[in-house]
């Protein structure tokens, strides 16, 4: 009974470290906080969870000791990947060193294997179609793979090293398993849907580019961009005689020569540059990190690419062409103020004659373009 009531405790020891595991990834994704610190910090807490329960096993008498390291090192590289894994892995095999005595060589075969089980879930299951429960409990019963270290061990002792091991270590592995699995594929269940729902909420569905909320929002992260004398431009496009197209061809056709110049300016602008929708037939570029004479020739790339192709509808060509005016600056400026001054040149564009680009150089509060009302 003292061991079932030691099993117990170490189990729920471990669950309480489980459950601070979850809160960290929980924490992390909801802040933002991925790429290369994201596998540290989950290997550095899963390892935390392994010492801990390394330095407080479960004494089988003759039999030797239980606790979870295996569970510990098959979920971390099962579920958060080979990197998170082999820090936990490493840990595991540092401590068992440490605590040495004849038990050493089956001790690092069983959590290698462990680290392996969860390596070859991941290739065999982790992705088919069935339930979360049965994907854990196959997830425990190859982690107790580790059990087969037992014959490294001498072999006056493999009898009850099985007989008394392996019943701990399956109950352990796929209970382990089991609430692992299912609180945190719950937890990132919940933060997909959540960031899915944030994406949606600030993109255009016509065009797949930010709309208004997501540019409005996108913009103060890139106040530090701009430096070593490479400024920002802004790019601010509507379509010339839009209305018409609508008019004439009807709304399907006008969505179509939207999308139409969605994919032409997209192909001529750079990765890193942001591409936004602000409604009916306005739209924002900002290509940061640039300089003037470059922000110009994408800027008169991105108009003469439109107005050369030609949207075709019904086997004809429809003449379509775009209007922009562009702010370039070496400095940050607000949104507003640096949107006025590219809608003061986009003006000058439309009463210039349509399908050109208006381009100024300054800070948008020293910018002024005389313009004459349009005929």
């Amino acid at each position: 009974m003292s061991d079932f009531m030691k099993l117990v405790s170490t189990f729920v020891d471990a669950t309480a470290l489980i459950m601070a595991l979850v809160l960290v990834v929980s924490i992390l994704h909801r802040t933002g906080r991925t790429g290369w610190f994201y596998p540290i910090l989950m290997g550095g807490v899963f390892s935390f969870a392994l010492v801990f329960t390394m330095s407080d096993p479960i004494s089988l008498g003759s039999a030797g000791i239980f606790d979870m390291r295996g569970l510990l090192i098959g979920t971390a590289a099962a579920l958060f990947g080979p990197v998170v894994g082999v820090m936990t892995l490493i840990t595991g095999l540092l401590m068992r060193w440490d605590i040495g005595g004849p038990g050493i060589l089956p001790g690092f075969v069983g959590m290698i294997m462990a680290y392996g089980a969860g390596l070859v879930w991941i290739v065999m299951f982790k992705k088919r179609a069935f339930a979360t429960w049965k994907k854990s409990v196959l997830l425990g019963v190859m982690i107790t793979s580790q059990m087969l270290a037992i014959f490294f061990a001498p072999p006056d002792l493999r009898g009850v090293l099985f007989m008394t091991l392996v019943p701990y270590t399956i109950v352990a592995n796929v209970l382990g398993a089991l609430l692992i699995n299912h609180l945190i594929s719950g937890e990132l269940s919940f933060l997909s849907e959540a960031e899915t729902s944030k994406i949606e909420a600030n993109t255009d569905h016509l065009t797949g580019l930010l709309n208004r909320r997501g540019f409005e929002m996108i913009y103060p992260d890139l106040a530090d961009q701009t430096g070593d004398r490479r400024g920002r431009a802004l790019l601010y496009f509507d379509v010339d005689n839009f209305k018409s197209i609508n008019d004439i061809h009807g709304h399907a056709v006008g969505d179509d020569v939207l999308r139409f110049i969605t994919d032409e300016v997209g192909r001529n602008l750079r990765p890193h540059d942001v591409f936004a929708r602000l409604g009916g037939d306005e739209f924002a570029i900002v290509l940061s990190r640039i300089d003037a004479a470059e922000a110009e020739r994408i800027a008169e790339r991105c108009r003469s690419v439109v107005s050369d192709r030609g949207f075709v509808h019904k086997d004809a060509a429809l003449p379509v062409s775009i209007s922009i005016g562009a702010v370039w600056m070496l400095e940050h400026s607000e949104i507003d103020q640096i949107m006025d001054a590219a809608d003061t040149a986009l003006y000058a564009a439309k009463t210039g004659g349509r399908n050109k680009v208006v381009f100024k150089l300054d800070r948008p509060k020293r910018l002024t373009l005389p313009v004459t009302a349009p005929t």
